[in-house]
Parts: structure tokens; sequence; C-alpha cells
């Protein structure tokens, strides 16, 4: 599942080839929390909307958009389960209504909808999807006992986009998780650490530094234009420690296009991560 145009609210859901590379593959990735399918590129939820196609308005058929986050009490359309001993991914509301391609079309391109459930189980393959983990588990520390697969998912969350959760994005996102990463780099200076705590450490770090510019130059925390910047430091700051130590996940056999290729990506880790924490922390 892919966006068929470039993220913005009302983008219609289409079949693609599956990409591989970080971070070109975002668009393609979902993360699941409380009923929302949230596209990690846009931070936009799966939402379910009449056709615009003139025929559809006789037909009643229904597509999937991504949109911004409704009122629970009126997110009717955007809540979805999944079936893993079948494959359905179904409306919470009404579970006999799953994903489906249109028209069965098995090369890219395909229109997403929303469809009645095939009765016979092999007639509708086009309505059965298996979910894959974008990358196997990684311990993030080594030396925390207390990790697990939760905690790392809440951890990774902070390198995504919540665009379209507004507010509701602190239901999902903690700042002790990566307050600790912080301190784990900056103070503890520990070692064995993940790229992931390395780049969440940095997105605290590039919000301390904005807040202690601020203060110097005697001016307030201001939220317009600072995102850019606390984007920016962090992306600096972010090849100062990975020239500095590297990181866990470092293979002595990367080249310089592949040294350059992590470092670059990174960055855009650190960076999300700032932001998110900015907007958690001051909004």
């Amino acid at each position: 599942l892919d966006l068929s145009e470039p993220p913005t609210a009302g983008t219609k859901l289409i079949t693609v080839t599956k990409k591989e590379s970080k971070p070109e593959r975002d668009s393609q990735l979902w993360i699941h929390q409380n009923g929302f399918l949230t596209n990690k590129l846009s931070g936009l939820v799966m939402d379910i909307g009449k056709s615009k196609k003139f025929i559809d308005i006789f037909t009643g058929h229904q597509h999937l958009y991504v949109d911004v986050m409704k009122q629970e009490e009126d997110a009717n359309d955007q809540r979805f389960g999944y079936d893993p001993k079948h494959g359905y991914i179904y409306t919470l509301l009404e579970p006999d209504q799953v994903v489906d391609i249109r028209k069965k079309q098995v090369e890219e391109g395909g229109t997403m909808m929303i469809y009645q459930k095939n009765p016979v189980l092999e007639e509708g393959l086009n309505q059965l999807w298996t979910l894959q983990l974008a990358d196997p588990p990684v311990v993030l520390d080594s030396s925390d006992d207390d990790e697990d697969d939760s905690k790392r998912a809440r951890f990774t969350a902070w390198f995504g986009s919540w665009f379209g959760w507004d507010d509701k994005k602190r239901e999902v996102l903690q700042e002790k998780d990566l307050e600790k990463a912080h301190e784990k780099v900056y103070k503890k200076n520990k070692s064995h650490l993940s790229y992931e705590i390395i780049a969440g450490a940095v997105a605290v770090q590039a919000v301390k530094m904005y807040m202690d510019q601020q203060e110097a130059n005697g001016e307030e925390v201001r939220f317009k234009g600072a995102k850019e910047i606390i984007a920016a430091f962090a992306a600096k700051e972010m090849v100062k420690m990975f020239m500095e130590r590297g990181t866990d996940d470092d293979d002595d056999d990367d080249d310089e296009e592949q040294k350059v290729k992590k470092q670059t990506l990174l960055q855009k880790m650190a960076s999300s991560a700032a932001v998110n924490y900015f907007e958690t922390k001051c909004k």
C-alpha cells in the first residue's frame, strides 16, 4: 500500500512494488495504534471516503485515502483491525467491510477500496494481506534489562511523522524515553548503543541547544520558525556524533557511499525526533 501522489489530506491509496531502501520506503510503512493506521511518511491516517469517479456515484463504492485524524467518536471510518488467521484488514465498526483491491488488479496502481468480505476465501485473495515488520526487532541498549518489544516500539515511534494526530500524538510519544536516551549518551557516555538511541539523544540535545540559544539572546521560545532551526541543529549534531563515536550498527565493510547514506538517514531520524519532541514539550 502506498500513496498515489505527494502526501496531503485526501491522497488516494494504491498498490505498488515494495521498496526496500530507507527512507524511500516510508510512504509504504504503517503504524497501528488505537485502531488508527498512520502512514509513516505523511503522519496522516488511513480513511474511507466516497469515490470521486463518476460511475461510483451510482455504485456507492468507497475508496481509501489518508487524512487528518478525527475525534474518536467520529472516527468510525478511520479505525481498522487485522484478522491474522485469514489476513483481512477490516473496519472496526463493520468487520465484514474489508480492504480490497478494486477489480482484483494485480498490476501496480490498483485502487484500494472498502468492500464486502467475500464469503469464499479462495475467491477473495484481493482482500487478504500479510503484515510484515519493516525491520527485524533490534536491541536498542544491551545493558537495559527492562527493554522489551513494547519499549522499543514506543521509542522508534519518535522517528515517524504524526502530523495527522495533532495534539493526540502525546498518547503515543513519551518524552521520558527520549530523555533517558539523552542521559545515556550525553551524561553517562555509555557505549554499545544502537543508532536509534543516539539519534533520540541528539533530538533532545537539539531542542536543548535551541532553548539555550533563545535564553542567551534574551528571547522567548517561539513556535513559529523554531522547528526548522531545531531540525538543523539535530542534523549538525548527528554528524558530530557519527564522526566521534559511530554506532553499534557500524559495519567495517561499509564503503564511503554506504557511510554517507547511513549518516543521512541518521540525520533525518534525529531531525524528525527533535521536531516531535519540541512539539510535544512546547506546543
